[in-house]
This record gives C-alpha cells, structure tokens and sequence, in this order.
C-alpha cells in the first residue's frame, strides 16, 4: 500500500468516527418521540449537532412535513460529498457509486408517481435541487409524464440499457414496477460491489460485508413476500432474487423457495445465518412473521453489520460506508418517528419499529445485553 493511499484511509476513518458520534443518542429518541408537532420534531433536530447544520429555517417549528422529510432526506448524501475529498480516483468512485442508489429512489418514485399518482414531484424536486441526480437527466426525469418520459430521460446514462425492456413491456401491456425496481437494485448491489473487488484487505471485506449482506437480506426477503403474499411458485419466487450472493448461495435460496410451505419456508430462514429476522415474539412456533416487523429486523441487521465495521478497528472506506449506512439508518427512524407525532399513532407500539437497537428499551423491554442480531 502505497503512503498517499495509507493517508487516505486513516484521514477519512477518523472523520467517519467524528461523524458517528455525532448521530443522536437513544434519549433523542425517546425526547423525540414526546413531541406533539412535525414543527417541535425540526425544531428539535435543528438543535442538534446531527441535523442543525442542514435545517436553516429561521423558524423550524413552523415547518412543514414535506420540507423537512426532503431535508432529512438529503443528509447522508451532502455528507458523502466531503469525504470524496480526502479520496483518490478510486476510492471516491466507489462512494458516487453509493449515492447512486439514492437517484435510483427518485426514479422509483418518479415512476410510482406516474402509474399509481401517488407521491410529490414537489418533494423530488427539493431533494434533487439539494444533491443533483447523477443517472439521468435530472430535469427531464422530474417532468416525466409517462415510462417513455422516464427512459428518455435515462438515455446516454447505464440504466437505459437496463430499464428499457422492462419499462416498454409495461407500457404495452400493462403490469407492475416490480421487475424495473429489482433491475435497478440489482443495478446498484453489482456496481458498487465491482468497484470494492478492487480494494484489497480490510476495505474489500468491509465493502462486501455491508453490501453482500443487503443484498443477502433483499434476496430473503423477496423469496418470503413472494411465497406468503403473491403465492409464487418457487421457480418464480427464485427469479426475483438479485444476481448478488455473500453468505446465502443460490442451493440455500433454493430451499427456501421450493419449501414445500410458508411454514416449511420459515423455519429454514430462521436456521440460516440471519434467522433472528424471522423470529417473534412468539417463538419459533409462530409460522409467520409480520411485514412491518421484518422488514425493521432486517434493516436492524444491517445497522449491526456497520457498527461491527467500527468494532473492528481497521481503517478504510469501508468505514464511510459504515457511517453513512448507519447514517441512513437513523433518517427512516425519524421518518417513522415524524409519521408517528404527525398521526398521533401509540407512541408505545411505535418504538417497537424503530431501527435503533435501544427501541427494545424504550418499549419497556429490559435487557442486559443487547440481542445477538442487533
């Protein structure tokens, strides 16, 4: 390793470590969940180290939901860009490739946006106008009024090739976003993981451990929605899954989907290495496991697969990618919060979805230790 690249390294692992410590405790979280308005939330956050620098409202408590999801929103992402600038070529590719996945979110909603009508091209446009989008023709996306819109607006950029049979298929004979949306994270785990190939050491594994593990839990979890919710067949179910294997291989997806039932199914995912997400409050003798409640086991896996990224010690540009995970992590736990102040939902119930692992805690579970999946 050369001494430019060894600078690299440990410069941007010590800013990575600043920035973790400046995300907010567990008794932001709670304080957080007191609140009454959206305004008291911003208020809040803009008091903070975390968030102060980025809500700039002279009034915060005056703002809207919106203005202050799309602010949140775009945290992680003005962060990434300063770390590119300790980085040489290589390492700094390897983080654009990570904002990436966030323009690949705006053309989701983007396309949801013209085939359901819901969602707010508004929000879009004060996320884009924050950070630039980098895979399409920013502008041309965002006055898209159709999936023929939307490619032309990909086009000269890689997705094009990628989405441009699928988006066609839909546009002649209807359907759902549902292979695009799989194409595109595909698009991203690959990407991303190509360019961490050419790190050698602890950064190659770190970049593999993070994200070979998302796409392990993405691949889990499209197998079991498929099965239980659409009634799939296996062969089907199997082909949803990313081209993208780290610890479970296409033979332990393969038993998972050609389980002979969701029961037989779910007893397999809770004997493989990220079993504790299937798991309830019931035990094992539940032969089911809740959408919401997997879907936030999951994410707490990946929030235990960056901390250990930091437990380990070692320094690279994994540990960036571990702090903004962790970082990303901690804006849809406010976006849970910011929807559970904004409805008056039980505020109880509600910490139980949290991605934080102090979540068990607030919801008046005592523990000794922190879980073993957390």
């Amino acid at each position: 390793m050369s001494f430019l690249a060894a600078g690299e390294r440990a410069a941007v692992t010590a800013k990575a470590r600043v920035y973790r410590g400046r995300l907010l405790a567990p008794s932001d979280y709670l304080r957080l969940l007191e609140l009454e308005t959206v305004g008291e939330i911003a208020a809040y956050l803009a008091k903070t180290e975390a968030y102060g620098p980025y809500i700039t409202e002279p009034s915060p408590e005056t703002m809207h939901r919106g203005d202050l999801e799309a602010i949140i929103t775009s945290v992680p992402l003005l962060e990434e860009i300063p770390f590119c600038r300790y980085l040489g070529p290589e390492r700094s590719a390897l983080l654009r490739a990570w904002g990436e996945r966030f323009d690949v979110d705006v053309i989701k909603r983007v396309l949801r946006i013209i085939t359901t009508g819901m969602g707010s091209r508004e929000n879009l446009r004060r996320r884009v106008a924050s950070v630039p989008i980098t895979v399409a023709d920013g502008e041309k996306l965002l006055a898209a009024g159709s999936l023929r819109d939307v490619l032309e607006s990909l086009r000269g950029y890689p997705l094009y090739d990628i989405l441009a049979e699928p988006l066609k298929r839909i546009e002649k004979e209807g359907g759902t976003l549902f292979r695009p949306k799989m194409a595109m994270d595909a698009f991203f785990l690959t990407r991303i993981l190509s360019k961490g190939k050419k790190l050698s050491g602890s950064e190659g594994r770190g970049v593999r451990q993070i994200f070979g593990t998302r796409a392990d839990l993405i691949n889990m979890y499209w197998i079991y929605r498929s099965r239980r919710f659409f009634s799939l067949t296996p062969e089907e179910a199997l082909g949803l899954t990313l081209p993208v294997r780290y610890r479970l291989n296409f033979d332990t997806l393969s038993s998972f989907a050609f389980a002979p039932d969701v029961p037989s199914m779910v007893k397999l995912l809770r004997e493989s290495p990220y079993g504790e997400a299937f798991r309830t409050s019931g035990g094992n003798e539940v032969p089911e496991v809740g959408e919401m409640a997997l879907e936030h086991n999951l994410y707490r896996i990946l929030w235990r697969t960056a901390s250990a990224i930091f437990r380990s010690g070692s320094a690279g540009v994994h540990a960036v990618l571990a702090y903004l995970t962790l970082r990303e992590l901690e804006v849809k736990d406010l976006f849970t919060i910011i929807e559970d102040v904004r409805y008056h939902y039980d505020r109880k119930k509600a910490r139980e979805f949290l991605i934080h692992p102090a979540a068990a805690s607030f919801a008046g579970k005592e523990r000794e230790v922190e879980p073993s999946w957390l």
